[in-house]
């Protein structure tokens, strides 16, 4: 998964006119270095096959991990933290039913983040390695990058 961002690392709406490259030109594995989230994305599956939320997963199945596709994620924009505290809120309090602690865990990470940078993505530093990229080439660190991500993800303990 290749998380899209501003170039400000401001987390601003989406600008239809601008289109989705010059709106979030740097791309980079925040899910994974940042959130310490599942840098995975099922991109293909038989009709019928149950998907996660968030589509990282199919219960009970392997992932075949093999093409790797390069998956654009573009939820680094304006209401994200909205939403994101909305989650955790919802979580802690029993509103919505958790199925892994993961998901508030992801969300107190990112607001964590954007709080300690005033209400931004820390596009210049080393935790997120963020660079520019396009929705039309594949960057040429992306394939070792991610096939080394992938092939030593793990769940966070605890």
């Amino acid at each position: 998964m290749l998380d899209r961002v501003a170039a400000d690392g401001r987390l601003r709406p989406w600008a239809p006119e601008v289109g989705l490259d010059r709106s979030y030109p740097l791309g980079g594995f925040l899910t994974h270095r940042l959130l310490r989230g599942d840098p995975r994305k099922v991109v293909l599956v038989r009709s019928g096959v149950e998907v996660a939320s968030g589509n990282h997963r199919s219960p009970g199945r392997r992932p075949a991990n093999n093409p790797l596709v390069i998956v654009h994620d573009f939820k680094w924009r304006g209401d994200v933290v909205t939403y994101l505290a909305r989650r955790a809120a919802m979580l802690a309090a029993g509103g919505w039913q958790e199925q892994s602690p993961a998901v508030r865990d992801e969300a107190h990470r990112l607001l964590a983040h954007v709080e300690e940078h005033a209400g931004r993505l820390d596009v210049s530093g080393q935790a997120v390695l963020f660079r520019p990229v396009a929705m039309d080439v594949v960057p040429s660190w992306w394939a070792d990058e991610s096939r080394a991500i992938v092939d030593t993800w793990r769940p966070p303990a605890g």
